[in-house]
């Protein structure tokens, strides 16, 4: 059957089983009905604090062939975004496109929510341990208190104990966040005989009863002999510990089966919907294995499978470097040096059955001006610069809503996956591979460092032509500025090198000024042009240069001395009007400058401090043009506020429009006043109060981490372990310590 539509998949990440099978369930029902399965991934499943960098702005712009793509349909993972921002702004872009779209355990008001029945996960384990095992005393650790999956999961737990006539207090409920820390808390504590010891321990994810097991045998209590331990999710980690674990699996299959046929039928299909239940995998962990040996299930093949895959591309990889990719693509001339690189080094992605690069039709920067590039969304025409099931060389132009030219050939229902080309903010394009299985999809680290060798080649390229464009464009040029009749940045640079050369001993003094007009304000003569004549006139020792952007330079030597940058506004504005007889007055307020000594040292970076001077000046003037100092109070009352309540959302975007200032202009000011970002006092002031907690009070991490205004637990250790070089648990271990010495 060919191809007759489109079914695109957005997803974070693509890194384990739980992912593989979600995906495999949606295609094998797309590809039944003649559809290929389009995934859109942004790799790494970031945080809302990470969104802001250039490295994560560019990986999660592919989902902008959200709006540009021919889709028939969407499924959006929603449930498994770390950032709430960006799965905000995506549902947003799936609301404006209009087009069937199913959301994965995310109410919202435009789509239809999918969601496998969560409260027979942990109630199938339960049930398991009372009647095959007759546990009585079980104790359940949950998810995230109030997180609705997470209690729902719980519900089956209290639903199973209920049934055996089994008492479900408060206090054999835990909740542990999906993570490690909680089971291994309570490990310790049952094991040191703060917690009654359980017949068996019911986990809510396969990762907290890996730890749990691991915690209570390092510390003398044997599973499954004194306590049975069950875990859910049916992930990879389940099958590759010393004890395999008696885990749940099934949801991600459920939910994805759940959302191809709702889908389809959106779409005008008639689909048949089969039930489908949870499997109970049986491992070592709850003492099956002791009494007949660990049963085989279709969620347990395909776990096994997965692993299969991984360990068979690892072992590959011992042959392959991604070392190797970023060495030939550094050594790349051009870009058919860096389409053919990508054709000779695709072995490299094994599980793949094609590869294709697709560049943006203005990939390259813009060799007159090469601050001018693209930073965000795809152009409307893309190239396709290489695929490996061709390899002719040739460049093919399509359009971006086709997303690759091959899928408007006649071909059976594919599975493939997009995801974003960048380096260092400028948006390249996107690279799609094609699987046969979606087992064989593995978006891990060498995945990643392999797309960014390709968009180092391609910066590589890029480079090389424009220190060709420039050294062109060098040697037709003069080092004067034709209108002003001074030097140009070429001839002040060269002027200064030789001034330095010929004297051993003293620098020279370089300023930097410009003039901030006013709105409304007609000027007879351009203020740029009366500082220069004035100049002229005034110090015939002084080298005067023109550097773009009204912006001029004035170089003196050192011993001409020194004067503030106010006192040189305050002298320049006087030289104008002694200049030009009072005719001309130039407001010594708007008058913008910034000095530096040179030393004969810094004879070869004469052009990266020029550069650096003019960015410095750029930003004091766009601070004064704007009364920068009428902020000073509210700045200050804001800064106050993040101190004293560093647990408050606090969002940048809020502030700025509070404010009526751009992002940029924002940050400018805030550095201004405390030399420091508004993002590092907002940590600070985290960092500050989770200090005092650990130090002061018993409060478990999950709820200080709740107090301190983190929404995901893992980001809270892993930002406090990276600021203090110790995870809280120790840093709390640390103080107490030191505590009880001191006492």
């Amino acid at each position: 059957m060919d191809s007759i539509g489109r079914i695109a998949v957005i997803i974070p990440k693509i890194n384990n089983n739980t992912e593989s099978v979600f995906i495999d369930a949606i295609h094998s029902k797309a590809r039944e009905y003649g559809y290929d399965t389009i995934v859109i991934s942004g790799v790494i499943n970031y945080v809302d604090q990470h969104l802001d960098i250039a490295y994560s702005k560019g990986q999660t712009n592919i989902y902008d062939l959200i709006l540009h793509g021919d889709f028939d349909g969407f499924i959006f993972d929603a449930d498994s975004f770390c950032s709430l921002r960006l799965r905000n702004t995506i549902l947003d872009m799936l609301h404006r496109r209009g087009l069937p779209c199913v959301a994965i355990d995310l109410v919202q008001p435009y789509f239809p929510v999918i969601s496998a029945d969560e409260d027979l996960q942990l109630y199938l384990s339960t049930v398991h341990l009372i009647r095959e095992h007759s546990c009585r005393k079980l104790y359940c650790i949950g998810g995230h208190k109030g997180d609705i999956p997470s209690e729902r999961r719980i519900d089956g737990f209290r639903r199973a104990m209920a049934e055996a006539g089994l008492s479900c207090g408060d206090g054999c409920i835990f909740y542990g966040d999906y993570w490690r820390d909680v089971p291994h808390r309570i490990a310790l504590d049952i094991a040191e005989g703060r917690i009654a010891q359980p017949d068996g321990i019911i986990c809510g994810s396969d990762i907290m009863a890996a730890e749990l097991v691991r915690t209570l045998t390092a510390n003398g209590i044997r599973v499954p002999e004194d306590v049975r331990v069950t875990g859910c999710d049916g992930s990879i980690i389940s099958q590759t510990e010393r004890i395999t674990l008696t885990t749940v699996a099934g949801q991600e299959r459920i939910n994805g089966t759940i959302a191809i046929n709702r889908l389809l039928s959106m779409i005008g299909r008639n689909v048949e919907d089969v039930p489908l239940m949870p499997e109970l995998v049986i491992g070592e962990s709850c003492g099956c294995a002791d009494i007949g040996g660990i049963r085989r299930s279709t969620a347990l093949s395909e776990i096994r499978e997965y692993s299969g895959t991984v360990f068979g591309i690892l072992e590959q990889r011992i042959t392959n470097s991604h070392g190797e990719m970023i060495r030939r693509m550094s050594e790349c001339r051009d870009i058919h040096d860096v389409c053919g690189t990508f054709l000779g080094c695709c072995y490299m992605i094994s599980t793949c059955v094609r590869a294709e690069l697709c560049l943006c039709d203005d990939w390259c920067r813009d060799l007159s001006d090469p601050s001018v590039y693209r930073r965000g969304g795809l152009s409307e025409h893309m190239l396709l610069a290489a695929a490996s099931d061709t390899g002719d060389g040739k460049m093919t132009d399509f359009m971006t809503k086709d997303i690759l030219p091959s899928l408007n050939r006649p071909h059976t229902p594919q599975l493939t996956v997009l995801t974003s080309l960048h380096y260092k903010g400028q948006i390249f394009g996107y690279t799609a591979f094609t699987y046969e299985k979606a087992v064989h999809i593995i978006l891990d680290e060498f995945y990643t460092n392999w797309c960014d060798a390709v968009a180092s080649g391609l910066n590589t390229v890029q480079d090389r032509m424009y220190k060709a464009h420039v050294n062109k464009r060098i040697e037709s040029l003069s080092e004067f500025a034709p209108v002003l009749g001074i030097f140009n940045k070429r001839g002040l640079i060269s002027k200064l090198m030789n001034m330095l050369a010929e004297n051993n001993t003293a620098g020279i003094f370089l300023v930097l000024l410009s003039y901030i007009k006013e709105e409304r304000v007609h000027y007879g003569v351009p203020p740029i042009n009366t500082i220069v004549n004035a100049l002229r006139i005034s110090d015939s020792r002084a080298v005067l240069a023109s550097i773009g952007d009204d912006i001029i330079a004035i170089a003196l030597p050192h011993d001409s001395g020194t004067l503030s940058e106010k006192e040189l506004a305050r002298d320049i504005s006087d030289k104008v009007t002694s200049s030009y007889k009072g005719s001309v007055v130039l407001k010594e307020e708007r008058i913008a400058t910034v000095s530096s000594s040179v030393s004969q040292a810094e004879i070869f970076s004469i052009d990266h401090l020029i550069g650096s001077m003019a960015d410095t000046l750029k930003g004091k003037m766009i601070s004064q043009s704007s009364g920068v100092f009428n902020y000073r109070e509210r700045f200050c009352a804001l800064r106050d506020d993040i101190f004293r309540h560093p647990e408050k959302e606090w969002n940048i975007e809020a502030m700025t429009r509070s404010m009526g200032l751009s992002k940029s202009h924002f940050h400018r000011i805030y550095k201004e006043f405390f030399n420091s970002s508004c993002k590092d006092d907002i940590i600070a002031s985290r960092l500050d109060r989770i200090k005092w907690l650990l130090e002061n009070t018993t409060l478990s991490l999950s709820q200080i981490s709740e107090q301190c205004g983190y929404s995901n637990y893992s980001h809270f250790v892993r930002q406090f372990t990276d600021r203090t070089g110790m995870p809280p648990s120790a840093y709390r271990k640390l103080m107490s310590k030191n505590a009880s010495i001191l006492g």
